[in-house]
């Protein structure tokens, strides 16, 4: 990012900063039986200079430049349960703030997160079955709008029965057509950017 530039549209910065992080963290783990654990987190994180773009006032053009410090605190608590014949389920819950000493709340950082994923073994050679819900919290846009919450749902068939570590997945992304945005940067002409319907993935994964 220091030494971007093309001339055109961008300009180098070569006294660009590099970007730091300080982290508190309290996490703890309890496990009820032995196939399900529960963790419950509290944190808070300092991030400083963070690189952004803006604009170099020399030649007016876009630049990298080292922004001010955005704190983000929280809280997340999550399960995890393992069945004997290899089902697994996993879902958290996160509550966070992310704001910015000149900005406030900052734009595109949604204030709650969920997720849930459930997967079990198929009967058929090998095949496995995964269920993934996932939402995010409203979050609001560099225009001062918001977009609102959404939740979406995603389904995946495998199997690795293939032999050598290949394996076949069949996914279905969006899985109940779900109409939802997220928000743009600001050097898009819109706010918001509208996501895909539901769409069919059929993939061959082969390991060298």
């Amino acid at each position: 990012e220091a030494q971007y530039s093309d001339g055109v549209s961008n300009v180098a910065n070569p006294a660009l900063d590099g970007e730091t992080i300080t982290t508190y963290e309290f996490v703890a783990d309890h496990r009820l039986s032995p196939e399900t654990a529960l963790r419950a987190a509290l944190f808070r994180w300092t991030m400083n200079d963070l690189v952004t773009l803006g604009i170099d006032q020399a030649s007016g053009l876009a630049q990298y430049q080292s922004g001010g410090a955005v704190d983000a605190e929280g809280m997340e608590v999550s399960v995890h349960h393992g069945w004997r014949n290899g089902a697994r389920l996993r879902a958290s819950l996160s509550v966070q703030d992310v704001s910015a000493a000149e900005a406030g709340h900052l734009a595109n950082s949604p204030r709650v997160l969920g997720r849930f994923n459930l997967s079990t073994p198929l009967p058929w050679q090998g095949w496995r079955a995964g269920y993934e819900w996932r939402y995010d919290g409203r979050r609001g846009t560099v225009s001062g709008g918001d977009v609102g919450g959404a939740a979406v749902s995603n389904l995946r068939l495998s199997t690795q029965r293939l032999g050598a570590g290949t394996e076949l997945a069949v996914d279905i992304r969006n899985l109940f057509d779900k109409r939802y945005s997220h928000p743009a940067a600001d050097t898009n002409w819109q706010s918001a950017i509208e996501q895909d319907g539901r769409s069919l993935r059929l993939s061959l994964t082969v390991p060298f």
